[in-house]
């Protein structure tokens, strides 16, 4: 079977352990693990605890956006680091554990490969060649060679799979070599930088209270798939149907981002210009749309997980050009236009996602 491999490894662990009382400082460990169990987003599931670290897996989804998949390893770190900073600064206890515990860190490691699923001892367990390299790539050399403390690192086997080589460009290329496995190389970047810079960026959402309209639906998919759909400019097209072809302009280092455009083509030849304003991986999206006589509509997405599955709310302000708002174009009919408009997309998406499910349900 060809998938993911991703460990998240809790750095800090033995001297932690070490110089805190026990039982408090078991806690503390189960509390910061939970935290990146919880925020694991498909394609991947959770295989095992190893002590200090997550063993996550996933078969290879064909089709999927590279960039959805590297943003959900990248959100178990900011989910660990929310978790670590809530217990610091939600605590007034003065023992060694509560003390320690901003030396605590974590690096994620992420190779594709070939697995084989057995069930030992009542437990699914991972095994083959790809299952030990994984392993051995948490023991490297990128703290003194790069400076990096809390990294990611992305093997060329993951880059290739994936497609994500213009992602990549601007981290950090790093080689590792092992007995028995030979020479692996990949990638680095900081996730301390991406954890930064999700808290520095200012959001820009449109909230349901004083929404000029909104439009929801409900699906059996998980957050990470329907976030799929919306970002993948291949996918776009299919929930959008006066899409023909949709192409991204103003890319940030290879990514979808704030500033990030979609270039809508119809059959017709017109183009409609899509702007990302601002996102959360797997939560929201705000982007603006031209709408009638030159103006823009801007409308957030937010993906709210319910049980496995998720509910989706689009909430609408009434066009505007140059951001101030045109009331003659806030009339009934357009805003029944915009509405009906948005009703279908999102029915779309709702049974595109359903059915992506189904085929991971029946892999």
């Amino acid at each position: 079977m060809q998938g993911h491999l991703v460990i998240a490894d809790i750095s800090g662990y033995t001297q932690f352990l070490t110089d805190s009382e026990l039982e408090h400082g078991n806690g503390i460990i189960a509390d910061l693990l939970n935290s990146i169990i919880d925020a694991t987003a498909a394609p991947l599931a959770l295989s095992s605890i190893e002590g200090d670290a997550v063993f996550l897996y996933g078969e290879m989804a064909e089709g999927m956006y590279g960039q959805t998949i590297l943003e959900s390893v990248e959100m178990l770190y900011c989910a660990f680091a929310d978790a670590l900073a809530d217990q610091v600064l939600n605590t007034t206890c003065e023992c060694n554990a509560c003390i320690n515990i901003k030396g605590l860190g974590l690096k994620i490691v992420m190779h594709c490969g070939e697995y084989v699923l057995a069930s030992v001892g009542g437990m699914t367990t991972l095994s083959g060649p790809d299952v030990i390299a994984v392993h051995r790539l948490l023991k490297n050399h990128i703290i003194e060679e790069t400076g990096i403390e809390h990294y990611f690192l992305i093997t060329d086997q993951c880059v290739k799979a994936l497609e994500v080589e213009s992602v990549v460009a601007s981290w950090t290329p790093h080689t590792e070599e092992y007995e028995h496995i030979g020479e692996v190389g990949g990638y680095v970047s900081s996730l301390e930088d991406v954890y930064a810079m999700l808290k520095l960026q200012s959001e820009d959402k449109v909230a349901q209270v004083g929404a000029w309209n909104t439009a929801k639906g409900q699906t059996l998919a998980p957050p990470s798939l329907v976030w799929d759909y919306i970002m993948d400019p291949r996918k776009r097209v299919e929930f959008i149907p006066v899409a023909a072809q949709m192409e991204l302009k103003e890319l940030a280092e290879g990514r979808i981002a704030p500033g990030t455009e979609f270039h809508c083509a119809h059959g017709d030849g017109a183009i409609t210009l899509f702007k990302v304003k601002d996102m959360r991986p797997h939560s929201y999206i705000t982007l603006t749309v031209e709408f009638a006589e030159g103006s823009t509509v801007k409308y957030t997405y937010y993906l709210v997980p319910s049980g496995s599955g998720t509910r989706i709310f689009q909430h609408a302000e009434a066009p505007a050009i140059d951001g101030v708002p045109v009331p003659e174009l806030a009339t009934e009919d357009y805003k029944t236009a915009w509405n009906d408009m948005m009703r279908e997309n999102i029915e779309i998406l709702t049974k595109l996602a359903d059915e992506t499910v189904q085929q991971f349900q029946n892999a």
